[in-house]
């Protein structure tokens, strides 16, 4: 392949037996694909227009507990939340998100702090409004969901990959994008170690699986929210019907809880939450009002 150093430079010719585009969802490897007189892959997309404002802060030591994470997402008629992660030295990223003009994060700091005290819980409002910014707010733009099926085309180039957001890229308030890419690698060694025949096509196949995963996950919760316009099949409708039992329960039910969590982090997929222990517990739970009967009380699971 020809590469041009960043910015200056002429250039040149590099040879590799495998080039892997891992350039994120603006890549050109579409581009390239159409110069070549190849076919361009079908493509899914969600339009969702979202758009989040972080920035770095140290709380005060006795802020939060031993809390290391806090999600607060958004929900129908509240199209906004929040993260608050901690980070090494003390430091903490918080990220106010919304959906739509109506519910973009401000950058002005009284206005950011006001935006806070509309999704975040008395404690957590506490601790920002207590903490030291570290840095300026800094905003990004993610306009829509979207998914590039290279699996479905016949022919591609040989000695070429692509990977990460290059394939898909999803809603980032649901930190998908590196556990995805990090699979995806996993899988690139599984089809390398298997010897280099078709591996475009046994790459792209295998990526697929765990790109469904994710995606099933994304897209299933920005339609959960009705003013995100789109189509609703039928397993979209019940799964989002099951899910919103299941978080209800999982408030009080740390089985349940954790059983959530490990399909969110892409530790086990979906079906995971569906087992007989995990589906009678959301059952019971509901049922009795959303604690399991002799269940003691826990954090809920966006408190980490």
């Amino acid at each position: 392949m020809r590469v041009q150093p960043n910015g200056a430079g002429s250039e040149y010719a590099l040879d590799a037996d495998l080039v892997v585009a891992a350039s994120g969802r603006s890549g050109r490897v579409p581009a390239w694909l159409e110069e070549l007189g190849y076919a361009l892959p079908p493509e899914d997309r969600l339009q969702i227009d979202l758009m989040y404002a972080s920035r770095r802060l140290r709380l005060q030591a006795s802020a939060l507990g031993g809390d290391k994470a806090i999600l607060v997402g958004p929900r129908p008629g509240r199209l906004r939340g929040l993260g608050l992660i901690a980070q090494e030295g003390n430091h903490w990223l918080l990220t106010l998100f919304g959906y739509g003009a109506a519910d973009r994060p401000p950058t002005d700091e009284n206005a950011y702090l006001e935006f806070a005290a509309t999704v975040a819980p008395p404690d957590v409002l506490a601790a920002i409004r207590d903490a030291e910014p570290l840095d300026e707010i800094v905003t990004h733009a993610f306009p829509a969901n979207q998914r590039r099926r290279y699996e479905q085309l016949k022919r591609f180039p040989d000695g070429l990959l692509v990977v990460g957001d290059a394939i898909s890229s999803f809603n980032p308030i649901y930190g998908q994008g590196m556990s995805v890419a990090a699979l995806e690698a996993m899988a690139l060694r599984q089809c390398l170690a298997r010897g280099e025949q078709r591996i475009a096509h046994r790459f792209f196949r295998a990526g697929a699986k765990v790109v469904d995963h994710a995606w099933e996950m994304a897209i299933g919760a920005d339609l959960a929210l009705p003013e995100i316009e789109g189509r609703r099949p039928l397993s979209v409708r019940v799964a989002n019907a099951y899910t919103e039992r299941l978080l209800r329960v999982a408030e009080r039910d740390p089985v349940v809880a954790a059983a959530f969590n490990d399909v969110c982090d892409m530790l086990a997929p979906p079906q995971h939450v569906l087992r007989p222990n995990v589906a009678w517990r959301v059952l019971r739970g509901n049922l009795r009002g959303g604690r399991s009967a002799g269940e003691p009380a826990t954090a809920a699971p966006t408190a980490l």
